[in-house]
């Protein structure tokens, strides 16, 4: 029961404060498309009062006929200055738009409408009244998006121009400037791609990177140069131990056994660059 108390309390209220709000205009006859009509709004409180979020936005049409140009303010004086913007098939009688302000207090104003006449440019006639065309006050000009659509082909060229030099640079020119395990995982890769899954040629591979990496050509029998040289290389100790037994009984053994397999060798050289990277 208290709540529907406040609120009939606050309807009530809300109507009394719209009873004290009173409008008057400049003029309200003999106006055209175009002139400028001021509505002088005298409130029952200071326009400090009013909360400016609640004010009409400015420079936007209020209903069909006026665009809201300036606000002025003076002690308990609102003043708005509209612009006629839309001409009436004949000299009829139109209305200010209404607001609703909101004071600081979060008390409602309701701004009523006021009335003016508007004459019309238009010769109509009781005959040919219903006969002229209705169009918009406001005629939009064709836009020209031909220098747009040319600037997007530039950009589109240019960045395909650009994702192809990134491509050709590191797919094929940038290998080339990396350490020695980027170059093994690039060829073996290469060999994979083109379905060229060459034991030999990673094998082969594989040396090089480890002989670049050491400064030195790598061996088994010597192969502590190889810790010496790559400390980071320690942890794969066991797998690269394994790659070099391999690799010696399989080339220099009089009873050669199988060659590791393509997979282990570039899973071997992925391991090594990843730790290449971070030493």
């Amino acid at each position: 029961m208290r709540r529907w108390i406040l609120i009939i309390s606050f309807i009530f209220s809300s109507q009394l404060m719209a009873q004290d709000v009173t409008i008057n205009m400049d003029r309200s006859w003999g106006l055209l498309i175009g002139d400028i009509v001021t509505t002088s709004i005298v409130l029952p409180v200071s326009v400090s009062d009013i909360d400016a979020d609640s004010l009409p936005q400015l420079n936007k049409r209020h209903g069909p006929w006026l665009n809201l140009l300036q606000i002025s303010t003076n002690t308990n004086v609102l003043e708005l200055q509209y612009q006629l913007v839309n001409v009436p098939a004949e000299t009829r009688t139109l209305q200010t738009p209404t607001y609703t302000f909101r004071t600081n207090a979060g008390e409602l104003l309701n701004i009523p409408s006021a009335e003016f006449s508007a004459g019309s440019f238009l010769n109509a006639t009781e005959e040919n009244a219903m006969e002229i065309p209705l169009r918009g006050d406001q005629r939009l000009l064709p836009a020209d998006f031909g220098p747009l659509q040319k600037q997007l082909t530039y950009a589109i060229a240019v960045a395909l121009i650009t994702a192809l030099i990134w491509l050709v640079w590191h797919i094929g020119l940038r290998p080339g400037k990396r350490l020695p395990f980027a170059r093994a995982v690039f060829s073996m890769n290469k060999l994979r791609w083109f379905g060229h899954k060459d034991v030999d040629a990673a094998t082969r591979v594989m040396h090089h990177a480890f002989n670049d990496s050491a400064g030195t050509v790598v061996i088994y029998s010597q192969i502590q140069q190889l810790w010496d040289a790559c400390p980071w290389l320690a942890d794969l100790q066991p797998e690269i131990t394994g790659f070099y037994q391999q690799s010696a009984s399989h080339y220099f053994s009089r009873d050669p056994q199988q060659n590791a397999d393509f997979d282990s060798l570039i899973k071997l050289a992925r391991a090594c660059r990843a730790r290449e990277k971070m030493a």
